[in-house]
């Protein structure tokens, strides 16, 4: 089994201890192989909001080099870890701006099928609020690339540092996502068997019908008709 992991920060505070927590269960059923991005450090650079990825193709973005190692990462993957400490009640800077690099990976413009059998797996922690959000967001963002199943793990650990977390919170958490880690292990074992959500399937039917309406040199509208989308075609 393969697992991305795409922190939203470099420093180890609790988020990447939790994902630890996450990954060592993991490892209890089986032997995985996991590929580690930390952000910003491996996409330093902001979204310009050129719009050349959805207008001309995601290789015109000018930051392809530090994208791409990511998105192909998970593609390779079975299961997908997007985890974000939370600043300003949300999620960090880097990770959005990550969410902003992949935005022509959703339905609404040019999924990729494989993105359509992976699992994935959101994560984060505060030291007061907002995991809540910051876990939307990402949930979000891997619910609009048309991911099957995703699982989500959130704490208020009360602290700034993983040290300072009281010995009865961390027990909790462990509990908590040992039981969390079962069902996305199971998960990513039989993603290929596992039915789409109604929300994918209808999102996608909802998209069909408008990029039909496109004018023919959409890139958009390119792309779903090379892949017999735009006919009866489906990549379910």
């Amino acid at each position: 089994m393969k697992y991305v992991i795409i922190y939203g920060s470099t420093r180890k505070g609790s988020t990447y201890n939790c994902v630890q927590i996450l990954i060592n269960k993991l490892r209890d059923y089986s032997e995985i192989e996991t590929a580690e991005f930390w952000l910003p450090k491996e996409m330093p650079e902001h979204c310009r909001g050129c719009f050349n990825c959805i207008l001309q193709g995601e290789e015109n973005c000018p930051h392809i080099s530090s994208t791409s190692p990511l998105i192909e990462a998970m593609l390779k993957a079975d299961g997908i870890i997007l985890a974000s400490p939370v600043y300003g009640l949300d999620v960090s800077g880097a990770m959005k701006t990550f969410i902003d690099h992949t935005c022509y990976l959703w339905m609404s413009h040019r999924p990729n099928e494989e993105m359509f059998t992976k699992v994935g797996f959101v994560l984060s922690t505060a030291a007061g609020t907002g995991t809540r959000r910051t876990n939307k967001t990402m949930k979000n963002a891997l619910s609009y690339m048309g991911v099957k199943r995703i699982y989500s793990f959130g704490s208020s650990v009360a602290a700034s540092n993983w040290t300072d977390v009281k010995p009865e919170t961390k027990a909790k958490i462990k509990q908590q996502l040992s039981r969390k880690a079962d069902n996305f292990y199971c998960a990513s074992q039989s993603r290929r068997q596992l039915r789409n959500r109604l929300y994918t399937r209808l999102f996608y039917l909802m998209m069909r019908k408008m990029i039909r309406g496109y004018q023919e040199e959409n890139l958009d509208k390119q792309y779903w008709q090379g892949k017999g989308w735009l006919e009866k075609k489906s990549p379910f």
